[in-house]
């Protein structure tokens, strides 16, 4: 309901073109979240194996356009001695053989202190594997998935040092073999299979990207943080999630994942998906919504036409900004551009964005627009100047990164 309002005063007052979001995250068992979800393109819901998520569930978001993604945990199963298993589950834990950890570690489950599960790591070098693993989510898709999404995708896993065991003994039993290129023909047989795939940092093992529709990053732009306060840990935004210290590092990344997305689309890759994770901000004792700093997430990946979307994770009402429902058009430059020291810019056919690390405040001067709508302010600048002018963080008192969207009308 809150969308259609949305277009109709948007578009009778001002003009602006409106689209549907590109992509969220979303509780399926919450129905003020699924309520938001309809609201976008592509949505991630929850377990492609839960027993609990039912068709008709997955039906509202498909009635409203919506693709419709179940997660999956790509690289094992975590096997629930105490609760329900899905069929594939029961089946790798009936023969371990297919696994990498037929005796144990259960390192991801003692990891997080979980003593109810045991997770075996799948053996994707075994053509079974991949075809039992293939078969189980095409019957998963039959409730109404349209696709799925796989955490930990890249399979990195097995190079981290907590894991040596798992790979050592993939190469036991492998000596010829790499555990990811295995990885690689398990996403070839799914892009064979039809499969709509999105991914969590694929591009880890960039190769992948051949096989996925869209990437995700996670916390590349904003992250959560914790500040001390006395006696009290309080959650806060940290915009500098790479180095902690300043927007370069974060563009460094941008400028790496463009090169990727430019080289891999000719095998269907589309785009990157930048995941942020966004304090909420408390002011006069109340939870209001983080605005700075969800548009400051949004402005630095609209820096190269990727998607994006941020998280308020502990009160997730506090998310729900209409920025992700304005149109702004194809890009009209190549890249980015920095107008200015510290202030980048990137234009599009119906607006653009601006970027700015901490610094002085400062004017800059519009050149290709006089007029043009601050969406953040709800205001129209009518002289081409953008007031650079930054927020106080509430808990640090320094001042935060810039973030803005300004629309106008192009004229046909």
């Amino acid at each position: 309901m809150r969308f259609t309002v949305l277009v109709f005063i948007a578009v009778l007052l001002f003009g602006f073109k409106m689209k549907k979001g590109d992509y969220v995250t979303a509780d399926i068992f919450d129905s003020h979240q699924t309520a938001w979800a309809k609201n976008f393109k592509i949505a991630e819901v929850g377990g492609i194996d839960d027993e609990n998520i039912k068709p008709s569930m997955l039906n509202f978001l498909k009635r409203n356009g919506v693709k419709v993604l179940g997660y999956d945990w790509m690289p094992a199963v975590t096997y629930d001695k105490n609760d329900y298993n899905s069929p594939f589950t029961l089946y790798i834990y009936k023969y371990k053989n297919l696994t990498l950890n037929p005796f144990g570690p259960f390192i991801h489950c003692n990891e997080e202190g979980y003593d109810w599960c045991e997770d075996y790591y799948l053996d994707f070098a075994n053509p079974k594997v991949i075809e039992l693993k293939t078969d189980f989510l095409k019957k998963e898709l039959k409730k109404g998935f349209d696709g799925v999404f796989f955490d930990w995708a890249s399979g990195g896993f097995i190079n981290e040092n907590e894991y040596s065991e798992i790979k050592a003994y993939f190469l036991k039993k492998h000596p010829r073999k790499n555990y990811q290129k295995s990885v690689e023909s398990f996403y070839k047989n799914l892009k064979k299979s039809g499969i709509f795939v999105v991914t969590n940092q694929a591009f880890r093992y960039e190769n992948l990207l051949k096989y996925v529709s869209y990437d995700m990053t996670e916390s590349y732009i904003t992250s959560i943080e914790y500040i001390k306060k006395g006696d009290e840990l309080i959650e806060h935004t940290n915009y500098y999630p790479i180095d902690n210290k300043s927007l370069k590092a974060t563009l460094e990344y941008v400028d790496y994942l463009q090169k990727l997305k430019n080289k891999y689309k000719k095998y269907g890759f589309k785009n990157f998906i930048y995941m942020n994770y966004i304090a909420p901000i408390v002011k006069n004792g109340r939870f209001v919504e983080p605005k700075n700093a969800i548009f400051f997430s949004y402005a630095v990946a609209k820096l190269t036409d990727s998607i994006v979307y941020a998280e308020v994770v502990s009160n997730r009402k506090l998310e729900r900004d209409e920025i992700y429902f304005y149109d702004l058009g194809k890009p009209v430059t190549k890249n980015y551009e920095e107008v200015t020291p510290g202030v980048y810019v990137r234009k599009y056919r119906y607006g653009f964005v601006l970027v700015s690390d901490v610094a002085d405040e400062k004017e800059i001067k519009i050149s290709w627009k006089k007029r043009f709508y601050d969406l953040y302010n709800k205001k129209w600048i009518k002289n081409g100047v953008v007031k650079i002018k930054y927020e106080t963080d509430n808990l640090t008192s320094k001042k935060l990164p810039f973030g803005r969207v300004y629309l106008y009308k192009e004229k046909k």
